[in-house]
């Protein structure tokens, strides 16, 4: 039999865990290994822009959860209406850690920065039916997020590091770019019964057949872009090979009911991953 005392400890283990997926820290520190990966491409080791990156992933994510409301009936929305003031919290503190970081940061990495900001606040709010708002204009949402995660871990911190605009940073965008889209469809084929039909996602439009033959041509242009971007093909280059194989293979695997963690925490896991094999070789 197990004691109350272990029981306990699982049972506070689990929330924890809980609370580090549902609000949106495991994103966070995906987001920022993006960036050291941006960095660490170009031999840059600072940590100034993944921190602020982080920080504002959490702001934007829970910007974004609290102005299109979860339905109440889905995992996350259980999770959601028990901890509002626990997100509203650890948004603040994010808020003014952004805030903190923003003031050392050069014009023109602001400059980079601030359409993506743009982006993010417009697609979250929830406008008049008749304002213009991203969130109405079908298929969008997918790209959208690419775009945007694309910009802030690849853009902004290379502008930030005086880093000039060249057919590498373009080849790293575009490679980013697609990389994100393919593992944001585990997300949508998740979510296909529970989002709005508005949204008309990659799976809603196509099917989850299809959807996956998309992910496997993202994989594909990935390949190809890193093929050219890494002339010298070092151990770099194996593991953006490795890594996109296997975001590969859990969209194939993905599914409407798949389990509870499969892309919070697992798909989101990928660049984490990534950053780790990087910084270890």
């Amino acid at each position: 039999m197990l004691s109350n005392s272990y029981i306990c400890s699982m049972q506070i283990m689990k929330r924890l865990f809980d609370f580090y997926i549902f609000s949106n820290i495991h994103v966070a520190v995906g987001a920022f290994c993006f960036v050291k990966i941006t960095l660490l491409s170009f031999g840059i080791s600072e940590n100034e822009t993944a921190l602020f990156v982080f920080f504002s992933t959490i702001l934007s994510y829970n910007f974004i959860r609290f102005m299109d409301l979860p339905l109440k009936e889905t995992v996350f929305g259980i999770w959601f209406y028990k901890n509002k003031k626990h997100l509203l919290l650890i948004s603040f503190i994010s808020g003014i850690f952004c805030l903190f970081y923003l003031i050392g940061f050069e014009k023109l990495a602001l400059f980079v920065l601030a359409p993506f900001v743009v982006m993010t606040v417009f697609y979250g709010m929830k406008l008049p039916k008749k304002a213009f708002s991203l969130r109405r204009i079908p298929g969008l949402k997918i790209f959208v997020i690419a775009f945007c995660f694309a910009g802030i871990t690849v853009l902004f911190p290379l502008a930030q590091n005086k880093i000039e605009f060249s057919l590498q940073v373009v080849s790293l965008f575009l490679q980013r770019l697609f990389f994100v889209i393919l593992i944001t469809l585990p997300f949508d084929i998740r979510d296909i019964n529970y989002d709005s039909k508005i949204l008309k996602t990659i799976p809603q439009i196509f099917g989850v057949r299809i959807a996956k033959i998309i992910g496997v041509s993202l994989l594909f242009a990935v390949l190809i872009l890193t093929y050219y971007y890494h002339l010298e093909k070092n151990m770099e280059f194996y593991i953006v090979v490795l890594i996109n194989l296997f975001a590969v293979v859990l969209l194939l695997f993905s599914k409407s009911n798949q389990p509870k963690y499969y892309s919070s925490f697992l798909v989101e896991a990928l660049p984490i991953i990534w950053y780790v094999l990087l910084y270890s070789v």
